[in-house]
C-alpha cells in the first residue's frame, strides 16, 4: 500500500469556513468535513458568562486495541503504548461491544494518541491548566 500526503491549509477562524476538497482516501475528506463541523459550532457559541473555561476543536489519533476478553484488549493497549513509548496518550475509552457469534463479545480500548513534533519533540495542544499556570506567572 503506498501512502498519498496531504497538505491541508488552515482558513482564518471565522463563521465563513469552507471544507476543502482532497483528493485521496475518503477518511481524510470525513476528517475534514467532521472539524469543519465542530469548528462551526463552536465559533456560534457565545462565552458571555464564562471567562474560565475553553473549548478546543483537535483532530486526534485513535489507536483501538480488540481482544476476546478484557485483559487481551488491556495487554494489547499496553503492547502499543511499550512499542511507541513516544506516543503520548491523552485519552481512554473502554467498551465491550458484541462478538462475531450471538452471545459472544469484544472487549476494546481506544487511545487517543498525538505523536511529537518531529521539529520541537513537543505534543500538540496547551491544556486549559498548562495555560493557566502561566499566565499566572507560575511555573510549568
Amino acid at each position: 500500500m503506498t501512502e498519498t500526503h496531504h497538505t491541508l491549509s488552515v482558513p482564518a477562524a471565522d463563521a465563513t469556513l469552507q471544507p476543502q476538497v482532497l483528493s485521496g482516501p475518503s477518511f481524510g475528506q470525513d476528517l475534514v468535513r467532521t472539524l469543519h463541523q465542530a469548528t462551526s459550532v463552536v465559533g456560534g457559541l457565545s462565552f458571555h458568562d464564562v471567562e474560565t473555561s475553553d473549548i478546543e476543536v483537535s483532530a486526534f489519533g485513535a489507536i483501538v486495541c480488540t481482544g476476546d476478553t478484557p485483559a487481551d484488549a488491556l495487554q494489547a493497549a499496553a503492547a502499543v503504548a511499550r512499542q511507541a513509548p513516544g506516543l503520548e496518550i491523552h485519552a481512554l475509552a473502554w467498551a465491550r461491544t458484541d462478538g462475531p457469534r450471538e452471545g459472544t463479545f469484544e472487549y476494546k480500548v481506544t487511545m487517543t494518541v498525538t505523536a511529537p513534533d518531529p521539529a520541537t519533540g513537543e505534543h500538540s495542544g496547551a491544556t486549559h491548566q498548562e495555560r493557566g499556570r502561566h499566565l499566572l506567572g507560575q511555573p510549568k
